[in-house]
């Protein structure tokens, strides 16, 4: 039995920064597939050496804002349903992310929302629901 190779991570302090690797062993794709969908999800690849490396972050971010009530379905590349007329006639479904998506992984808002939907790190949550700066605090009533 052999086990999958683990894939390199960096972090600089902003969240991870993970091989092409990862996609290709959590997809079962091969690593030509895996930057087509970088490249269809708009995220840009760090080319060091011979090692290609993405966001993570900001690959949960827009998997989430996709998967989302209301967000259009997505065709990654190499499926099946690329050839499907049933889905490639609607016009729900898109095969590239777009930039009204990009602006909502970006938003802090998601954020929050991703930390709700979680439901596993509150402290975050917390953050954006105590009074932001410059914001007064509301005061308490006294007991007389």
């Amino acid at each position: 039995m052999t086990f999958p190779e683990i894939p390199k991570t960096l972090d600089f302090g902003a969240g991870d920064v993970v091989e092409v690797k990862y996609l290709e062993q959590v997809f079962d794709i091969s690593r030509r597939t895996a930057i087509l969908y970088l490249k269809a999800l708009r995220i840009k690849p760090l080319y060091v050496d011979k090692n290609v490396f993405f966001s993570l972050d900001t690959l949960k971010r827009i998997l989430f804002i996709l998967s989302k009530p209301g967000s259009p379905g997505f065709i990654f590349p190499g499926s099946a349903a690329k050839n499907n007329p049933r889905f490639t006639h609607d016009s729900e479904y898109i095969t590239e992310v777009t930039q009204d998506i990009l602006d909502s992984a970006a938003d802090p808002k998601t954020l929050a929302e991703m930390a709700g939907a979680s439901g596993r790190n509150a402290d975050i949550l917390k953050k954006f629901l105590t009074n932001p700066a410059g914001r007064p605090r509301k005061e308490k009533p006294h007991d007389g």
